[in-house]
């Protein structure tokens, strides 16, 4: 399988020379402008950070989008960033800057009310040294807080993510109906 990618769209032709499908990629939204939090969609941590962000983002500054997802991948590809699933990354599609680790966090934590926003006067300290906690911390937590097959996320925020649907968000909404349908039985 070759992929070409030139930031219009992606076409994906098979080495058999069958016809090429054609699909959308991203394209960054540049009349409203959105700050994309990407996540590792499996990590507990992860979940948990875009569930605590979600209700106190009240102005609604952030978009949401899981790394995994091939919107994800496309995001990441057209600003040319290296997929790290260690690293919660923010996209500002504003000026088309990416912050990752603690320089990330710590940029959605200004943006919510107080008193999260005071978190940021920690932007301070030299990104070498946050990161090195940072780093840290994201080695280990899968081993102290767990992963999960796929993303959970209620369907309340679909309106917030880059694209709610991919194989790993049905996979999640399959299986809830399932859960559902063994209740009711």
């Amino acid at each position: 399988m070759q992929e070409t990618i030139n930031h219009m769209d992606i076409i994906i032709s098979t080495a058999d020379g069958a016809s090429p499908i054609k699909r959308d990629s991203y394209k960054p939204n540049l009349e409203n402008p959105r700050r994309i939090i990407m996540f590792d969609g499996v990590c507990n941590v992860c979940d948990g950070f875009v569930q605590f962000v979600f209700p106190r983002d009240i102005a609604k500054r952030f978009s949401f989008q899981a790394l995994q997802t091939e919107k994800g991948k496309e995001i990441l590809d057209y600003y040319g960033i290296p997929c790290d699933m260690s690293s919660i990354i923010l996209v500002d599609e504003a000026d088309g800057k990416h912050y990752t680790k603690s320089t990330a966090v710590l940029n959605i934590l200004f943006f919510l009310k107080a008193p999260y926003s005071y978190f940021y006067s920690f932007y301070f300290i030299p990104p070498i040294i946050r990161d090195f906690g940072y780093d840290f911390f994201a080695t280990y937590r899968y081993l102290i807080l767990g992963k999960k097959d796929s993303c959970f996320f209620s369907p309340s925020m679909a309106s917030r993510f880059i694209c709610f649907k991919s194989k790993m968000m049905d996979l999640t909404q399959k299986n809830l109906l399932k859960k559902k349908k063994k209740k009711i039985n």
